[in-house]
């Protein structure tokens, strides 16, 4: 027994191992291409809109869920969940004789793609220890798991981990953080993507009636294609270009691509559209947060006509950046009409500093739960207002405001939680 593990340490790593080497068995029986994303954020939405360009060519597996822990990666590839008791040492038999029986069956599907988190260093490195992708995604960099990491220059070589151990890299260049990183300069050959730099880059960025964005997407200098999205925030559009990217590589033409993403409906709890009381339009954007992603979030709120209302929780896992986070999005919530925040550190540092910003003391609500920023809204809505509501997902749940505020109850089974 290794000598800092108990008994059920020491199972639990067993069957990790277990699982690891049977991925490593499909992976080598079976001619499957694998396309991995990781980033701070963006993650999902890039993984679901790669899947849809490649399923124009391949069949393809994509799990809707966030399949990024020890047991969960590898069992995505076997479209398996981990036993209800992980101390079943039964259980777990049965799991892995179905796993192994598996990887000796015809596999159905040609490619998957996997959504990598990297929670604290050394997850990426974990992963690539038995899978090698055909391509490594990296959507963003930003300040989340801070407290795991000992900077933001960290985070970002976790996160090149991935681009630099797949056979083919795509990253995203107009984030700051990553095209700083000492370890951009591996990656010489990476497929680089942007709104405004990158070899495949999405321009000349429209809104149509319906909310919609139109943007022509370009991929060298001589394919461009245009691509009339679902999506309501310019930011979403990142993990569209991503995803086209991905497709060039593997082959996909651009007007099949553009035809997928244009009928690819917005990510639960990721800045989807919904219908709430009074004809109100609620950005719900509950998934999770952190500060970029949330200022960008409100630069797509303040594109709306009629009243701004946003509803935001506090950011979790900033670490030492917990307070310079919190604030620098309540500087940017000076021209909002009504603010709402939820718990600790919004309560404070975000609504105080939205405050400093030139907000209304009297256009700031404290709250303490997402039920009762949601009530206090809904009594407060009108004809014509826009609410984003943003939070992170442990202990803040700013989805459950998000359902007192819809105009149909049955509308709750679109939320993200």
């Amino acid at each position: 027994m290794a000598p800092d593990m108990n008994p059920a340490q020491l199972f639990r790593k067993s069957m990790v191992a277990a699982l690891e080497y049977q991925t490593k068995r499909l992976l080598k029986r079976h001619p499957i291409k694998v396309v991995a994303v990781t980033g701070s954020f963006g993650k999902t939405s890039t993984k679901l809109a790669a899947a849809a360009v490649l399923s124009q060519r391949y069949r393809v597996l994509a799990h809707a869920g966030n399949y990024n822990t020890e047991f969960g990666l590898p069992l995505s590839l076997f479209e398996r969940s981990a036993p209800r008791n992980l101390r079943s040492p039964l259980a777990w038999a049965r799991l892995l004789a179905g796993v192994a029986r598996q990887v000796n069956q015809p596999y159905p599907y040609d490619v998957v793609v996997l959504e990598m988190g990297a929670d604290q260093p050394g997850d990426i490195k974990r992963f690539m220890g038995y899978i090698t992708p055909d391509i490594g995604v990296v959507t963003a960099v930003s300040g989340v798991h801070l407290e795991r990491f000992v900077s933001v220059a960290a985070i970002a070589r976790e996160k090149l981990v991935l681009a630099n151990s797949s056979r083919q890299a795509v990253v995203n260049l107009d984030n700051e953080i990553i095209r700083e990183s000492p370890e951009l300069a591996k990656l010489p050959e990476a497929v680089t993507y942007g709104l405004e730099r990158g070899v495949v880059r999405g321009t000349d960025i429209k809104r149509r009636a319906d909310g919609g964005l139109t943007t022509e997407v370009r991929i060298g200098k001589d394919k461009r294609v245009l691509v009339k999205s679902q999506v309501v925030g310019e930011h979403s559009l990142y993990a569209l270009v991503a995803a086209m990217a991905v497709g060039e590589l593997m082959g996909v033409k651009p007007a099949e691509g553009a035809k997928a993403l244009e009928a690819l409906a917005p990510t639960p709890g990721r800045m989807q559209p919904l219908v709430g009381r009074y004809d109100a339009l609620i950005l719900d954007d509950s998934y999770n947060a952190s500060p970029d992603a949330t200022i960008a979030a409100l630069k797509v709120l303040s594109e709306f006509k009629g009243r701004k209302i946003a509803i935001l929780g506090t950011m979790n896992e900033l670490g030492e950046y917990a307070q310079e986070g919190h604030a620098a999005v309540g500087e940017v919530c000076g021209e909002l009409d009504l603010l709402v925040t939820i718990g600790e550190p919004a309560n404070s540092w975000l609504a105080d500093a939205a405050e400093s910003a030139g907000l209304n003391k009297r256009a700031v609500k404290r709250c303490k739960s997402p039920y009762e920023a949601g009530k206090y809204v809904a009594k407060r809505l009108k004809d014509g207002d826009t609410v984003l509501v943003k939070g992170s997902q442990n202990s803040v749940f700013s989805e459950e405001a998000v359902a007192l505020l819809l105009n149909n109850p049955d509308d709750r089974s679109k939320l993200v939680r």
